[in-house]
């Protein structure tokens, strides 16, 4: 279940990564529904791809020493749940997204959660018994 994890948090970790890279390179072309932006906005969404790349690489690092790194790696959870909420906030104050990121809601929300269980597993099933005394 270690290595299955581990070459998970990678795929998803790219996976970010790849995403970040399309929006800060493409611009808002890149965006499913998106439309036209203006300057201000363009530079916002590719300085905000950006992090998004470097947050995908960060799972890629974690994703190398998981017993280590368990705490980077909920962070980085945690990140992505909180992330959900704000879809569910920019929801209620614009109006509903398209298609994509209403179904993208869920994963960001379950996801998160997911990990953190099987990072837990993890740790727990493998990490050395305390002996008293």
């Amino acid at each position: 279940m270690r290595k299955a994890f581990e070459i998970w948090l990678i795929v998803f970790g790219l996976a970010c990564a790849g995403i970040g890279a399309a929006h800060l390179f493409g611009g808002q072309a890149t965006y499913i529904g998106g439309g036209t932006v203006n300057a201000t906005m363009d530079s916002d969404l590719r300085f905000y791809s950006l992090l998004f790349l470097a947050y995908g690489l960060a799972f890629v690092w974690a994703a190398r020493d998981i017993d280590r790194r368990a705490t980077v790696i909920n962070l980085l959870g945690a990140l992505f749940f909180l992330g959900g909420l704000t879809r569910l906030l920019a929801w209620a104050a614009s109006g509903a997204p398209t298609w994509f990121y209403i179904v993208m809601i869920p994963v960001e929300l379950i996801v998160p959660l997911v990990n953190y269980w099987a990072l837990r597993a993890i740790t727990r099933r493998e990490a050395p018994e305390s002996t008293p005394g």
